[in-house]
């Protein structure tokens, strides 16, 4: 990987870092605090031991305390291809008797130097909450109000506070952040955490912004031998444009927080999905009418409804059948798959394909199999579902064993964990008042090491985080997995594509994988959807089917929908490369939407701009990023073919005009750098 930082952000980080990090520390500097007891860490840690550890490339700073036996371990890693520092805190009693309270953990909690004339602005978006604005960008003013100038400065009276709801994640907020300090300098923060977790920003009195990021809930004690972890934190430093800053951290992702596969680096994969309440044979018949055709998907994708006792209908959909009510019999259906899912899973490795298998492992509905057999296992219920305690060793390791069977004899490569019900009413009846926050840290810690086990067990195992459409997207699931279906405002019947258009502007700030879906053979949708992966789909046909749900041949024409493969097979390098949006996010069906991706290592990229259905603009204009003013460029029309040589300068300076005549339309160009 070749370094990308400037010696402007280089010296930012290495300043911040020596004083963050020092050793030997200093107290009040720590990045972190909490309370141990009724008094604060800063206060206690002069007095602890601080013992501290340089090893592959990791920094560990250990305080003990020498009366309780407390042990916080923090490990810090400076990245050395980005300005980027990122750690985590690991909690033991090594003590005798049970600790203190600890409580109000803060992984974060930090100021950034900014003189009092400077302004300051933290950059954040909105969660999936299944709404047409999901990730949509946000920014926030830091700046103080205005006083009276004898009053003197004051900082802003009211924080900016930031947090996710019911335990997933990027539940109504995404747990990422840019505090730009300045014109033209800035720190993006990034938390790893898939419960619940909350972020507080001010300015001080100084001017300095502080920023602090943890646990919504942390008041407990820990038994002896006992021991937690904190939410990761990566802070990522920036100069210049503050899209430089979210460029970094898309290729920081890419290249250090994206899973694998067999030791390469994954791709997103083009998919089509289908309803899991269908007979074997159709979707072996899907499967071979792919292949027939040369249609060259990666992934054939089976959903909900395969499993259990559900009585089978033809016409099955995800809002006309009781799929929901079989979350905890992990079977297959007898009348569906009378021979298990191996003859699927053989059928698309056969042609070439990955094959994804939906579960929602998580949420167990009353009278399923595990509430029969193991309801030690389970939190709750409330109302009709269990909470599946992955907190549990036991528990955890047991349905670790379950879903592996499941991919082995499935044959499956694409593991797919959906999540439809908010987890933390559950911990919060589970926890004593001394233990508040200790059952969602042991639940956390258990999906990690589940989905870890998955991963060691099944090399090239490729795991879809869904949780009702995105709200699971953070730091530690992105290491581990990729948001397949990112949103489920794609669920409904007719969605508007410009909600698409809205995620793609949204999260590519922050994550650099991620798919939605296409479900109509419509150019413009198809254009609304492209991205680093693709899911083609049928709506629900509430009308009913005697197939069973639309085929791929009924919803999409099959020269259509090879081109369409073939389209996205063609962009998915350039996603993955630097993004710049060319226009102002809106989601007005009279305007229009554009980015532009980039490959510096390929000296090439793409720019996709889309005319929304009542916009009165036939043309518009935008200036590209990251070209060479000395270089001269071929641009290719996608639909035309027809190729023109334009200098590196005007397309920097006086901008690419894409004239786009049809509304709804889209304009697709690629462009590469000439010798």
């Amino acid at each position: 990987m070749i370094p990308f930082f400037s010696p402007a952000e280089q010296v930012a980080v290495n300043q911040w870092y020596e004083v963050a990090f020092a050793v030997p520390p200093a107290a009040l500097a720590l990045p972190f605090s909490f309370r141990y007891g009724d008094k604060a860490f800063a206060e206690l840690a002069p007095a602890w031991e601080c013992p501290t550890e340089e090893a592959g490339g990791m920094r560990t700073l250990t305080f003990r305390d020498p009366e309780t036996g407390l042990e916080v371990r923090c490990e810090v890693r400076r990245y050395d291809d980005f300005a980027a520092v990122e750690w985590v805190l690991h909690f033991r009693n090594t003590g005798t008797q049970d600790t203190p309270i600890i409580a109000d953990i803060q992984a974060l909690d930090t100021a950034f130097a900014l003189s009092r004339d400077q302004l300051a602005c933290v950059h954040h978006a909105k969660g999936s909450d299944c709404r047409i604005d999901d990730f949509a960008p946000l920014v926030t003013d830091l700046n103080p109000t205005p006083r009276a100038p004898q009053s003197g400065w004051v900082g802003a009276g009211n924080p900016l506070v930031l947090g996710t709801h019911g335990g997933r994640s990027s539940n109504g907020a995404l747990p990422f952040f840019n505090v730009q300090l300045g014109a033209a300098a800035g720190a993006i923060g990034a938390i790893g955490w898939t419960g619940d977790w909350a972020a507080r920003f001010w300015r001080g009195d100084g001017g300095e912004v502080h920023a602090q990021a943890g646990m919504k809930r942390t008041h407990l004690k820990l038994l002896p031998g006992e021991g937690i972890r904190s939410p990761s934190i990566l802070l990522l430093f920036w100069e210049g444009d503050r899209i430089r800053g979210h460029n970094a951290l898309r290729r920081l992702i890419l290249a250090h927080h994206s899973p694998r596969r067999n030791g390469e680096p994954c791709h997103t994969p083009i998919s089509f999905a289908m309803w899991g309440m269908n007979r074997a044979d159709r979707q072996l018949g899907k499967l071979h009418w792919f292949t027939e055709n040369h249609i060259p998907l990666d992934n054939f994708w089976i959903d909900a409804g395969w499993h259990g006792d559900a009585a089978y209908q033809d016409n099955a959909n995800v809002f006309n059948s009781d799929w929901g009510r079989h979350v905890g019999n992990w079977y297959p259906n007898k009348v569906a798959y009378p021979g298990g899912l191996a003859g699927i899973g053989d059928a698309a490795h056969a042609a070439g394909m990955d094959f994804t298998l939906w579960l929602e492992i998580e949420r167990v509905f009353r009278d399923t199999q595990f509430t029969r057999e193991h309801p030690e296992w389970l939190l709750g219920p409330i109302g009709d579902n269990y909470l599946f305690n992955l907190g549990n060793p036991e528990a955890c390791a047991g349905l670790t064993d379950l879903v592996s069977s499941l991919i082995t004899e499935g044959r499956v490569t694409v593991y797919r964990q959906d999540f439809n019900m908010d987890p933390a009413p559950f911990w919060e009846a589970a926890d004593a008042p001394d233990r508040i926050g200790l059952s969602e840290i042991r639940h956390i810690e258990g999906l990690y090491a589940f989905w870890d086990a998955l991963l060691q067990r099944h090399p090239g195992l490729l795991i879809d985080n869904c949780s009702s459409g995105g709200r699971r997207i953070d730091l530690e699931t992105l290491s581990r997995s990729i948001p397949l279906w990112r949103s489920d405002f794609q669920c409904f019947k007719d969605f508007d594509p410009i909600g698409l258009q809205g995620q793609t502007t949204g999260l590519s700030l922050w994550a650099p994988l991620h798919s939605g879906c296409c479900d109509r053979p419509d150019p413009y949708a198809l254009r609304s959807t492209l991205g680093p992966g693709l899911v083609f789909g049928t709506s629900p046909n509430p009308t009913g089917d005697p197939e069973g749900n639309l085929t791929p041949w009924q919803a999409f024409p099959v020269d259509w929908l090879r081109n369409a493969v073939m389209e996205q097979q063609q962009v998915r390098p350039y996603f993955e490369g630097d993004f710049y949006p060319l226009l102002s996010y809106t989601l007005a069906d009279d305007a229009w939407a554009a980015w532009q991706f980039d490959r510096p290592d390929l000296g090439a990229g793409i720019v996709l701009a889309l005319r929304r259905p009542h916009s009165p603009l036939t043309q518009m204009t935008a200036r590209l990023h990251a070209l060479d003013a000395e270089a001269r460029y071929e641009l290719r029309d996608a639909d035309t073919n027809e190729t023109r040589k334009v200098a590196g300068k005007d397309l920097a300076e006086t901008g690419l005009t894409v004239d786009i005549h049809e509304a709804p339309g889209s304009k697709l160009e690629f462009y590469r750098r000439l010798p």
